[in-house]
């Protein structure tokens, strides 16, 4: 699925397409930094089957590098017992859930975490220390919290490399495409919601997890901020201990496990750091660590919420493991001595990892105090579909004629004219109009309108991150059987003249109607879409605004 979606951006590209209006046919846009179409541009040498063949190999050596890495920073002796461990550590890895999802989606980020990985370990020649992570963050932009990971273990010199290296492929997408460029990072990179349904159990990231609680946008943005920078704080701090002591595959898998937690998306196959994780832990040498260990693994392999009670943690597992390996599984920082980190030439700053813990943990209680109070409930949605209508909602069906208009006639009498919504080549293809009813439970969100022939699809979304609906559409033009009389007299019509005639008919040819009712539209997205795919109407600012 990614892989057919990244070969149809490059080919959309190579076409004239501009990059972020590319939608392959199963809805799904490109949603990457422009320079990953640099790197993926080679796909559109070979046919799709070519390519898939190729991916997956390319995947399989990826997998063997991973685990080869991790074996060569744990002090193995004797190349057999090396090359064992390493089969079987990539053996672990495959069966993996995350490695599986990058197998059957043809997805990228297992060869970022090779990049990120073996750059980290320190496994590259050391002129150009950094710069693998460099490019992995221009494809996409998590591995960044490598660079001041680099930073704060001394290795200076690397990070910056490594932000030199992300700013020169960065620049070289801005030269090759300014338009995409400019559309990503000042527009695409803050639409989270083009990645699809945010609030689904694969995104095992601190955003998922409030988007699933309730907590409403505004607000959302601020916790999420606040907690990441929290989370990675101390992430880095610990991974600072480690390496110091000398465990720097700990340290970088913690780093990389703060990445899963912090991104505003962390589906399925983000999470290989944390069956890196789980080898570590079983690797030894406490037993208690080696029992976590195998409890990780597992629920890196199999679904393993089913066996939770519904809650939170069963609809964060993985989430709540990536936070438990960032603060206390490889790097328990409650046991730590205060620490000098410097941050510039003549700047240092003290860091006690235990009172740090205690002021992040009071920072996280007050954060998640604020989220209970801004906690909405999840929004009900009802839709009008031929085969169910309900007047109490919607009223009676008015068959496309918004309004009637009185039509005089030679004979003296006035006939009248069924007026639709009026739908230009050009123009606009989504209107409506929303007020609140009475009808149900608390009273709903009612809103009704048209959408022009261009429209091929209507979704609506009931808070942005969250689910999108694909709103049924009615057919309201003249195609769609006569116009019906009014309910009431019409306006503008002296008394006493006579009103008769068949209904002159102004409908717009291939105008169709819609009816939604919510229980709450504030945080809501109303999106039209042509038949290529791309947005054609937006009327989310009309709903939450009024």
């Amino acid at each position: 699925m990614d892989l057919h979606v990244y070969i149809g951006a490059v080919r959309a590209v190579d076409n004239g397409v501009p990059l972020y209006e590319y939608v392959a046919e199963n809805g799904d846009p490109f949603t990457y930094p422009p320079f990953a179409l640099v790197a993926l541009w080679p796909l559109g040498w070979v046919s799709e089957p070519v390519a898939r063949v190729v991916w997956l190999a390319a995947v399989l050596v990826a997998v063997v590098s991973i685990a080869a890495a991790l074996t060569a920073r744990r002090g193995i002796v004797g190349w057999r017992r090396r090359v064992a461990l390493t089969l079987v550590a990539a053996a672990v890895l495959l069966v993996s859930a995350p490695v599986q999802s990058n197998l059957r989606f043809g997805q990228v980020s297992v060869f970022l975490v090779v990049l990120a990985f073996v750059d980290a370990l320190d496994l590259t020649p050391r002129p150009v220390r950094g710069v693998l992570i460099g490019v992995a963050s221009a494809i996409k932009l998590t591995p960044l919290l490598f660079v001041p990971y680099l930073w704060v273990t001394g290795r200076r010199r690397d990070a910056v490399r490594a932000g030199a290296s992300f700013a020169a492929c960065t620049g070289l997408a801005h030269a090759l495409w300014p338009a995409a460029s400019t559309t990503f990072w000042t527009d695409a990179i803050f639409s989270t919601s083009r990645i699809g349904n945010l609030a689904a159990n694969g995104n095992q990231s601190l955003n998922g997890a409030l988007i699933r609680v309730g907590v409403v946008p505004p607000e959302r943005a601020a916790a999420w901020l606040v907690l990441s920078a929290l989370v990675c704080v101390v992430a880095l701090v610990g991974a600072r201990q480690c390496h110091r002591e000398g465990h720097t595959a700990r340290g970088v898998v913690v780093v990389g496990c703060a990445t899963v937690v912090a991104s505003p998306v962390s589906w399925t196959h983000h999470q290989v750091w944390l069956v890196l994780a789980g080898l570590l832990l079983v690797a030894g040498p406490r037993r208690a660590r080696m029992a976590w260990g195998v409890v990780l693994l597992v629920a890196m392999t199999f679904s393993v919420g089913g066996w939770l009670p519904a809650g939170f943690a069963r609809e964060n597992v993985r989430l709540l493991a990536a936070l438990a390996v960032c603060t206390w599984g490889l790097a328990p920082l409650r046991d730590r001595a205060p620490a000098t980190v410097g941050l510039l030439p003549g700047v240092r700053l003290v860091v006690r990892p235990r009172t740090a813990m205690a002021y992040a943990g009071v920072v996280a209680v007050a954060a998640g105090a604020v989220m209970l109070l801004v906690r909405e409930s999840p929004v009900a949605v009802r839709f009008e579909t031929p085969d169910h209508r309900d007047e109490a909602l919607w009223g009676p069906p008015t068959n496309g004629c918004i309004g009637y208009a009185p039509v005089p006639r030679a004979d003296g009498t006035i006939g009248y004219a069924c007026r639709g919504l009026e739908f230009t080549a050009n123009g606009q293809q989504l209107n409506f109009g929303w007020g609140r009813t009475q009808a149900g439970r608390g009273g709903m969100v009612t809103v009704q309108g048209q959408v022009g022939p261009q429209v091929a699809r209507l979704v609506f979304v009931p808070v942005e991150g969250t689910r999108a609906f694909d709103v049924p559409l009615l057919p309201q033009g003249p195609d769609s059987g006569p116009p019906r009389a009014p309910q009431h007299k019409l306006p503008d019509v002296p008394l006493g003249t006579t009103v008769s005639g068949p209904i002159e008919d102004r409908r717009s040819p291939g105008a169709r109607g819609f009816s939604i009712a919510a229980t709450n539209t504030d945080h809501a997205l109303l999106l039209a879409y042509g038949r290529d795919g791309k947005r054609v109407g937006d009327g989310g600012a009309k709903l939450r605004t009024g």
